[in-house]
């Protein structure tokens, strides 16, 4: 009986053992996901946004780019081509840079990168390519050395006489004027700069120089636009072609320096030198007859356009150097006075029977 009234207190002190829930009291489902609802129109605007900045900004960068791609291609050598050769390549650059800051700002990041990355060749090109940053030694003996100076004097309101002084102070022994039509203005500044300077002119060209200088002929095939003319130096007779190119922008040039290049391999003159109004990226110009240079890549460096005088993008003034002169130096000169700046080329003659090309020939 005792061990019974004992076992009795320890069963009531046993926790009861938990009850099993109702059928009523189970656990609920989890419930299916809600289907998704259709986007608002302030979300599908957006995408729409989005997918036109990114189709917009992707055509300016491969439209930039392809400009500058088919120009480096095919050069002027289709009309459309010829035109997209005026564009100068690190306008092009700057281009898409700005194409690459806008589509940044617009949130269009990849083609914001791959604008920066095509902005990379066409700045190599201008800084690089078409222009040098190292004078090349010089070939030229410098006791009998020679200057020639070409200058588009333009339509310069300041008269001959401003002319003349920046003439004068480079000291030259040879000028070739282009766009200059007034004989007395051609007499004034050869009286200006020594008794012994004599004068040809034709057109709207001249060439003043110190000794004889006279037509030989004119180029036919490239009729009053192109001259051989002969000056009887101190070191002997440099036979030069100077020439003056229509200059409209949209005119088609190649036809005109096709036939400025063949009479250069005809006729071989010493030097070439005039406003061509095209660049050295043309296909006549960036492939030169042998033995020819451009006197920039033989003996000049630094930024190397011409025009316009304030801010130059474009080397449409040039001066090519044959078999027999020897570079020495070359220079771009800023003048204030006309639109154009001016070329200094200092060169030597060759020795008699010496037909090297020039250093520096591309």
């Amino acid at each position: 009986m005792d061990d019974e009234k004992e076992a009795a207190p320890a069963a009531m002190d046993a926790p009861a053992a938990p009850e099993a829930p109702a059928a009523s009291e189970a656990a609920p489902a989890p419930e299916a996901p809600a289907a998704p609802g259709k986007p608002g129109f302030g979300t599908l605007a957006r995408r729409a946004v989005a997918a036109f900045l990114d189709w917009f900004w992707s055509n300016v960068a491969v439209g930039t780019f392809g400009v500058w791609l088919l120009a480096e291609v095919f050069r002027d050598r289709l009309r459309i081509t010829g035109v997209f050769l005026l564009i100068p390549s690190l306008s092009i650059a700057a281009m898409l840079l700005a194409t690459a800051l806008l589509a940044r700002l617009c949130t269009c990041r990849k083609i914001a990168l791959a604008a920066l990355v095509l902005a990379l060749f066409p700045a190599v090109s201008g800084l690089l390519v078409e222009n040098q940053w190292v004078r090349p030694k010089p070939q030229g003996d410098a006791e009998r050395r020679l200057r020639l100076v070409h200058w588009n004097v333009g339509e310069n309101a300041n008269g001959w006489k401003a002319t003349l002084e920046r003439l004068e102070a480079q000291k030259p022994d040879a000028c070739v004027l282009s766009e200059i039509c007034s004989r007395d203005d051609v007499g004034s500044i050869a009286a200006g700069l020594g008794s012994d300077f004599r004068v040809y002119h034709v057109r709207n060209l001249a060439v003043v120089a110190r000794g004889p200088v006279g037509l030989v002929m004119p180029d036919e095939r490239v009729r009053g636009r192109a001259y051989f003319v002969d000056w009887q130096s101190a070191h002997g007779t440099v036979r030069l072609l100077v020439c003056d190119i229509p200059s409209h922008p949209v005119y088609y040039h190649a036809s005109w320096l096709a036939k400025v290049r063949e009479r250069m391999g005809v006729h071989r003159p010493d030097l070439v030198v005039g406003d061509f109004n095209a660049t050295r990226r043309t296909s006549a110009l960036s492939r030169l007859p042998k033995g020819y240079a451009h006197a920039y890549y033989a003996a000049g460096k630094g930024w190397s356009c011409t025009w316009p005088d304030p801010l130059p993008l474009w080397d449409i003034d040039q001066c090519i150097a044959g078999p027999r002169i020897r570079p020495i130096r070359y220079d771009i000169v800023a003048t204030g006075v006309s639109d154009h700046r001016m070329q200094v080329f200092d060169f030597s003659l060759a020795p008699e029977g010496a037909s090297a090309a020039p250093s520096g020939a591309r």
